[in-house]
């Protein structure tokens, strides 16, 4: 075995996809689980992990550490000159016997690290940022087909409505409507809709959708919805005030001339989730953005002040809203 194949770097920040290949990479070597040693890097030191590593393993050819919260790469890493010292003397010269795993899921990694500079040079980095939509359906319409089961276009589409590009939610979603369908199934959109519960921040931003768009009756069915699953008015008044001001920041940092990556940056996630952000924000005007806060501003005062109950405001707000403007 070439060295660079006894250590993997995984960075990016979708842990479905990376979590998939690193299983695909132990099966490949015939390894159960419980067989895999994993270390957390927030509560172990690297010299603990270098020991292990050149430790010929027991009755096995191969033994598989695991290390996550790499912490030694990043600007907070605590390891001893020492320690780092001793990373790299193994690296340049892995043990034969150990597959070394680094999972640097939704990890920021310093650039200028020694040991990151290293592994560039003798491992397999491999790098899942978060998905575009179409690799989104793809990894569903596969997972489906490793059961046996089909799914429909619009079943598919209206999946990802109620989910969005939550990839951990959308994995228990679908071993969910695999089991309910069985083998050789069909997924339909009547079983999404029976069985899966549906994305509230999607939700609102759809409610925002229908109010800027002056669909009444639209409105009050996404209200209706939202009041049933979380019974507090107070709580989607807070949501969508929220999501307007998101959009509305989003939308003067566009104009400002800030990119994706650093619209990600600005609001600490993903580049994955920065891109839905920045599709939102393109989809409504800047002055239909500022109209519909200050209405939400005037009904907080209003709220807060007594002068209206939490329930009636919101609902006479989400009457009125998609008749004005």
């Amino acid at each position: 075995m070439k060295d660079e194949d006894l250590i993997y770097l995984f960075t990016g920040t979708s842990e479905i996809f990376i979590k998939n290949r690193m299983n695909r990479i132990i099966q490949s070597f015939n390894k159960y689980e419980y067989t895999i040693i994993k270390y957390d890097m927030e509560t172990t030191s690297l010299s603990t992990v270098l020991s292990d590593a050149i430790t010929v393993p027991f009755l096995e050819e191969l033994k598989i550490i695991i290390l996550k919260n790499p912490k030694f790469l990043t600007k907070s890493a605590t390891s001893t000159k020492d320690e780092i010292k001793a990373m790299l003397k193994y690296l340049k010269n892995p043990c034969d016997s150990t597959l070394l795993i680094i999972d640097a899921t939704n990890t920021v990694i310093n650039q200028s690290n020694e040991i990151y500079k290293m592994l560039k040079n003798v491992a397999r980095i491999i790098d899942y940022p978060d998905p575009e939509e179409i690799e989104l359906k793809g990894w569903i319409v596969r997972s489906f087909d490793a059961n046996g089961i089909d799914i429909k276009d619009d079943a598919l589409t209206l999946l990802l409505e109620y989910i969005g590009d939550d990839q951990a939610r959308l994995s228990q979603e679908i071993d969910k409507l695999s089991s309910y369908v069985g083998k050789g199934g069909t997924i339909r959109k009547e079983d999404i809709k029976l069985l899966v519960p549906k994305n509230i921040n999607n939700e609102i931003y759809l409610l925002i959708k229908a109010i800027i768009n002056h669909d009444l009756a639209l409105t009050n069915q996404i209200y209706d919805n939202l009041i049933t699953h979380t019974k507090d008015s107070l709580t989607i008044f807070s949501l969508i005030s929220n999501k307007f001001k998101e959009l509305l920041s989003t939308y003067r940092l566009l104009k400002y001339g800030y990119s994706q990556s650093d619209i990600a940056k600005f609001y600490n996630v993903s580049t994955g989730k920065a891109y839905y952000i920045v599709q939102e924000a393109r989809a409504f005007k800047l002055s239909d953005l500022e109209f519909y806060i200050d209405k939400l501003a005037e009904l907080d005062y209003q709220i807060k002040s007594g002068k209206l109950d939490k329930t009636i405001g919101l609902e006479l707000l989400l009457l009125k809203l998609p008749k004005e403007k």
